[in-house]
């Protein structure tokens, strides 16, 4: 059913390198360089992700003396604009001082400790406490002391509001708190040649989304780092998407994964059902890859499985036996079909230049780039449409190159059709844009908190992790879209954040599309994971040497920071 043991250290799927040999246009070099890290066992201390002293060893160890994103020029984009930035119990304020300059100070007046500001605000003069009214100017410098002369002792020069170092990069934010930091560019070292081709400098952002979740920021973080856990909590991908055959590289402060979407997954080998077409009438429906049950959504919203051999149950949205022969269901794939659906699975905040239902090549929600899902580039069909439900009949056998051949012709077919739909807004650009990066699933981990995307789509999606103020068992996780901008044009000002309730759906944000039933697929393991470590056997989780090497490189990285002397 799954790939267990292969006789080396790696996946027998199909892998990016050698994918990438035959791409149709030049593949940058920081995608042929393989940067593992050495083997070894890794685990990870339970109470690492609820201990209040390790959170308070984080705050001080971690948060106080590491750079971190705090916020996007797009949301202060004018001289004035504000922004609190929040982490743990500290706040700090980013404000818009002049044209092109940015600064960040303690959010806490001098006098008696109040807030400065609570939440952002736009074009102000000066940044004054709304207690006692002591005020400063943008710069941060004193501008007036009420009752200056029931202060003998203060001087009033030496009032200014505390900076803390800020650093720019792709028209990103990020603070230090430590004044003694190394220097900005030192810690993203070559970060920024990853996105050499389309700069986040020439992008904007256009929408983001927050939600509290009930786990560790690192347990929400951690998940989101592989991509191992694809074929058992989003089957409904597995068609079209490289999972445990991943290539993983960790450098200084950044790790990246990269999955070779269009393949399919090597958990697939020997299986020999084929995903369903849509039902006629729109019902959601799937198939499960591996044990070939139909998942079909009912009008009560309790999902129908039949198996193969004809036993069915019903079910509801939470795998919960309601009635029927079989008694056991995924309970991913009943979310997926149960849960909440997004009505138009591919529209998401996308630049107007852009047709909004047009996909640009990307993968849809069920792991396949348009033409993707079946066609080959002479237009035969690489899975037969199931009409009747059966199994299709087995292939004919190939060799590793045919497979390969076949995958990277798949993979060049849909990279074409997004060069076309990209042409619109980025011009002659996406003649220099590889099959690779068209196509690939590539995300980033910039220590401690920040997961990039290479973002060659209509939209780019980023992800935050943060404690949820000073709870160690909640964090707060945030989507970030950003779109390119056109040529001769300046970005517009970022919409409001979005919040989500705890309990709210991601469908409930229009702007991430069809994402938000994968995210939901994501985040409904997070709390049981925070439940779960609490009872964990040993006291400690246990980390593959290669699926798991961005989660390896975060807590290597972690150990210097919790161990350094300040």
């Amino acid at each position: 059913m799954v790939e267990t043991l292969t006789g080396t250290n790696r996946s027998a799927g199909l892998s990016v390198q050698e994918l990438i040999k035959y791409d149709t246009h030049e593949v940058p070099e920081y995608l042929s360089r393989e940067s593992a890290m050495p083997p070894g066992p890794t685990r990870v201390p339970a109470e690492f992700y609820f201990s209040r002293e390790h959170h308070e060893k984080e705050m001080e160890q971690l948060w106080k003396h590491v750079w971190q994103m705090a916020c996007h020029e797009d949301d202060i984009p004018n001289v004035g604009d504000y922004m609190p930035y929040e982490i743990g119990e500290l706040s700090f304020l980013i404000v818009h001082t002049a044209e092109d300059e940015f600064k960040a100070f303690r959010n806490a007046c001098l006098h008696r400790g109040r807030r400065l500001k609570e939440r952002a605000g736009k074009k102000t003069h000066e940044l004054r406490c709304p207690f006692h009214a002591w005020a400063w100017h943008l710069d941060g410098s004193i501008k007036e002391i009420p009752c200056q002369w029931d202060f003998p002792y203060v001087v009033k020069e030496e009032q200014n509001l505390p900076e803390v170092p800020v650093g720019r990069w792709g028209r990103f934010i990020f603070i230090n708190p430590d004044p003694d930091c190394e220097p900005f560019e030192e810690f993203l070292d070559d970060f920024p040649d990853n996105f050499a081709l389309l700069p986040y400098e020439k992008r904007h952002k256009v929408a983001e989304v927050r939600k509290v979740i009930r786990a560790n920021w690192k347990v929400a973080q951690d998940a989101f780092a592989e991509s191992w856990h694809v074929f058992s909590t989003h089957p409904q991908v597995v068609w079209g998407f490289g999972d445990c055959n991943a290539q993983f590289d960790a450098f200084k402060n950044y790790s990246r994964q990269h999955n070779p979407a269009g393949a399919p997954s090597p958990h697939l080998e020997g299986i020999e059902w084929t995903p369903l077409p849509p039902s006629a009438d729109g019902v959601p429906r799937e198939r499960h890859a591996f044990t070939g049950a139909i998942y079909e959504r009912r009008p009560d919203g309790n999902v129908d499985v039949t198996m193969p051999d004809g036993r069915s149950g019903v079910f509801t949205r939470q795998a919960v036996w309601v009635e029927g022969d079989l008694g056991h269901a995924d309970l991913h794939l009943c979310q997926w079909v149960g849960g909440e659906q997004v009505a138009d699975e591919l529209k998401m905040a996308v630049p107007e230049d852009l047709d909004p239902n047009s996909t640009g090549g990307r993968l849809d929600n069920t792991g396949a780039a348009p033409g993707e899902n079946g066609s080959t580039p002479d237009g035969s069909e690489l899975y037969a449409q199931i009409e009747d439900d059966e199994p299709a009949a087995p292939a004919e056998p190939q060799t590793r190159e045919d497979r390969i051949k076949a995958t990277a012709a798949v993979r060049a077919k849909a990279a074409n059709d997004m060069r076309e739909a990209m042409r619109p807004l980025l011009g002659d650009l996406m003649d220099k844009v590889s099959d690779t990066e068209l196509t690939g699933n590539i995300y980033y981990n910039l220590f401690p908190n920040l997961m990039p995307s290479s973002g060659w789509g209509p939209v780019a999606i980023w992800f935050r992790f943060r404690p949820n103020g000073n709870n160690p068992e909640e964090c707060v996780m945030e989507a970030i879209c950003i779109a390119p901008t056109p040529e001769g044009t300046e970005p517009p000002p970022a919409p409001p954040v979005h919040e989500l309730d705890v309990d709210d759906s991601w469908t409930l944000a229009p702007e991430i599309g069809g994402l938000a039933m994968v995210m939901d697929q994501d985040t409904g393991n997070m709390p049981w994971v925070q439940k779960g470590v609490h009872s964990l056997e040993g006291g400690s989780l246990q980390l593959a040497d290669y699926n798991e090497m961005k989660l390896r490189h975060f807590y290597a990285v972690l150990e210097t920071y919790l161990e350094r002397e300040w």
